[in-house]
This record gives C-alpha cells, structure tokens and sequence, in this order.
C-alpha cells in the first residue's frame, strides 16, 4: 500500500478492524518510510461471470439489473417485506456458483422465474411478462393455466 504522504510503497498494519459489518475491514497503517500514520478500508473484489444477451452480445454481469428486475415483479405485491432482498441473493448465489465463467441472460431469466414462481405468483407472472415479452392477454392466460397446471402436479 503507498504512503499518500510519501509514496513510499511498504507499510506496516497497526491494527485491523471490521467494517460495515463482514464485507470491508478498516486498517491502520505506518509507513516505513516516513512513519505517517493513514486508514486504509478493503472489501473483497467478487468476479462475476460475462453475461451473454440474446444477440449474442457479451457484457459484465450487473447486479443492479437483477434487484431492479425483482423490485418490477413486487411493486404492486402486498406482504412484500424482505423477499425481494431474500430472492435476489438466491439469485446471485445461484447465478455465481454455477456460473463462474459466463452464463446466457436466458439462464439469469430462468433462475429468477423458478425463484418467483415458487414465492410470489403475481410477481412471477410481473417478470414473465417482461422477459416472455407478453404481448396480449391471452399470453398472459397461457403463463396462468401453465403455472396453474404445474401446481396440481405438485
């Protein structure tokens, strides 16, 4: 780590701490080579995999896409509480240790709708909606009967 005083680039850690609970740890550090004493605060840096779209397209995997989706689905569900958040880090989890490398925006729709489907069926059909690119009603009542057959198999 460089000094921001000197530049020099050894320093010694004085002490370590948690911060904004696990995710980040703050540090004191000395530098060798002047003895001016700075803060440094580290977070773990998670590699996430290459997204490829429809169009075959590749991008970097964006998070934000993924809660923004989930927070549509539920906008006009009651009880919503904390299943967006619940959902959405099943998801990451999900979308993370399966897929290290690169995964189809197909496969991140899926996950989500397999999540949805079995939680919250009004946001289920919200995503469907958008991700099927619903055009009419009667798209809407296919996913309905489908999603409707499915539970009676249960």
């Amino acid at each position: 780590m460089r000094c921001p005083k000197c530049g020099h680039s050894d320093s010694k850690v004085t002490d370590t701490r948690s911060a904004n609970g696990v995710s980040s740890i703050r540090r004191r550090r000395v530098c060798l080579g002047c003895g001016h004493r700075f803060f440094t605060n580290e977070t773990v840096c998670e590699e996430y995999p290459i997204v490829i779209k429809r169009n075959g397209k590749e991008e970097e995997f964006d998070r934000d896409k993924v809660k923004i989706g989930l927070s549509k689905a539920f906008k006009k569900s009651a009880n919503i509480g904390n299943k967006v958040d619940e959902i959405y880090a099943r998801a990451i989890g999900e979308i993370l240790s399966n897929h290290p490398n690169k995964i189809c925006s197909e496969t991140i729709g899926m996950i989500i709708m397999g999540l949805l489907k079995a939680s919250d069926p009004a946001a289920y059909l919200r995503f469907a909606s958008v991700y099927k690119n619903f055009e009419t009603a009667d798209d809407f009542a296919f996913e309905f009967r489908k999603m409707s057959s499915a539970k009676e198999d249960e």
